[in-house]
């Protein structure tokens, strides 16, 4: 049912997106009243996890089976890092694009595509009979995956209440995680009991069963996405306003920080998401079957670790806090903890490295759910799918770079640099997003009262 001015108390209000987003509104009233979370938005936080569950599993298949295939179809480091080139580079350019796809044509329709042709491309993985066929069904995964992550942010936009959407975005967002955890034992289940290319074939067949699942599910926007009346958002729209233009977007100093950031931080998750199953099996001597029982344990704990952080920036909002400034501070606390990953080739056994990959897994995974707060916290719905995408190609275009050097930097310096490399990148970009989001935060709660 469609809303109408008159349901609203005082007149509706005029925005102007032409101008720079820097001018948006802040968030200063006090404790909102809390809004039950819409069955149907529950339905599809629940495909949508579903689908962000596939995804990362299909992806790890071949960081998990690296050694069996190594000796299956004949390459190197040197070559899995082209395979990870392939993957990478229409990944990203496919975020840009799929940003403004779903802002333009719609969740259903784009969920749908993405999600059958990455499970397409992942059946086809397994049926490749040579190194080149590999290569290319990763051309297609790295084509169709990256749409998942806007199409998320965008139907929670959609269908979760305001002032739920934090909690929203933290049960969604890191779903890709249980992916994780149960790549290891399944993928060794269905390697050592069928074979290899059973791994990749059979999550390929459900992934398109979901996928059908989606299309018939999100079929129409919710009302009840909307700001309750006495509920102040940051996100305000007037009637009949189009969405703002991608070039105010690049003009915003706040988001060209968020990218800034996402540039810096991201070569630590690929780096970890592409290389750390090798190194346990490579260097730390677990076999392909223990892996299976600890491969998981780093994405148990950052899925768990997420909603707990987005469960809490939903409790400070609801009392009235600034959940822009709260999540800056969660960002600030949990990159202190990074500098640890420089330990891992120093532990002393391979549970400890396990335990250190925990917490940079999980600091990075709060910080992709952080970095879509602060987007959903930001700036308008109608800009939200494309900033994701940005933000996630130009991520991936520096991990692309570190991904591809990685066969060489490990032959030339081994792991030690690479590690110690990566643990100092998000203090580094803690400090960007402090020095300029959290100053105008700071400035404008100042010049209010707040």
């Amino acid at each position: 049912m469609r809303r109408t001015q008159g349901r609203c108390s005082g007149p509706s209000p005029s925005i102007d997106w032409t101008h720079p987003l820097t001018q948006a509104p802040t968030v200063t009233a006090g404790p909102a009243p809390a809004k039950k979370m819409p069955r149907k938005a529950w339905l599809i936080i629940g495909l949508a996890m579903a689908l962000l569950v596939l995804n990362y599993f299909d992806r790890q298949t071949l960081a998990i089976l690296k050694p069996v295939m190594k000796t299956q179809l004949a390459f190197d480091d040197e070559a899995y890092s082209l395979l990870t080139f392939a993957f990478m580079l229409p990944y990203i350019v496919m975020y840009v694009v799929s940003g403004r796809l779903i802002d333009r044509v719609g969740t259903r329709v784009c969920m749908t595509v993405f999600a059958i042709g990455w499970s397409v491309a992942n059946i086809a993985s397994g049926l490749s009979p040579s190194f080149g066929h590999l290569a290319a069904s990763r051309v297609l995964m790295g084509a169709a995956e990256p749409g998942a992550f806007p199409v998320v942010q965008r139907a929670i936009l959609n269908w979760a209440p305001v002032e739920r959407r934090a909690l929203a975005i933290s049960i969604a967002t890191p779903a890709g995680n249980i992916g994780a955890i149960l790549a290891p034992p399944l993928i060794a289940l269905l390697a050592t009991g069928l074979n290899w290319r059973a791994a990749f074939v059979i999550p390929g067949a459900i992934g398109i069963v979901v996928a059908v699942m989606w299309w018939f599910t999100d079929t129409r926007h919710s009302s009840s996405a909307q700001p309750v009346p006495n509920v102040p958002s940051p996100l305000p729209e007037a009637v009949g306003e189009e969405a703002p233009s991608v070039k105010a977007l690049l003009r915003d100093k706040r988001f060209l920080a968020i990218v800034a950031a996402r540039m810096i931080s991201d070569p630590v998750w690929y780096f970890y998401l592409f290389w750390s199953a090798g190194y346990l099996q490579e260097r730390a001597g677990l076999s392909l079957a223990e892996l299976g029982f600890v491969g998981g344990i780093p994405y148990i704990v950052a899925v768990l670790v997420c909603i707990a952080l987005g469960r809490l920036v939903d409790r400070y909002t609801e009392r009235g806090h600034d959940p822009i400034r709260v999540q800056l501070r969660v960002f600030a606390l949990s990159a202190a903890l990074m500098p640890l990953g420089a330990l891992i080739t120093m532990a002393s056994s391979a549970f400890v490295a396990v335990a250190i990959i925990t917490v940079v897994v999980a600091v990075c995974q709060a910080w992709f759910v952080g970095y879509n707060v602060l987007l959903a916290g930001l700036f308008p719905v109608k800009i939200n799918a494309s900033a994701v995408g940005i933000l996630g190609a130009v991520g991936a275009s520096t991990s692309l770079v570190l991904n591809l050097l990685a066969g060489s930097l490990l032959a030339q310096f081994d792991y030690i640099a690479l590690f110690a490399g990566l643990a100092i990148l998000h203090p580094v970009s803690a400090v960007i997003l402090f020095m300029v989001i959290g100053r105008s935060r700071a400035g404008r709660a100042a010049a209010t009262g707040a």
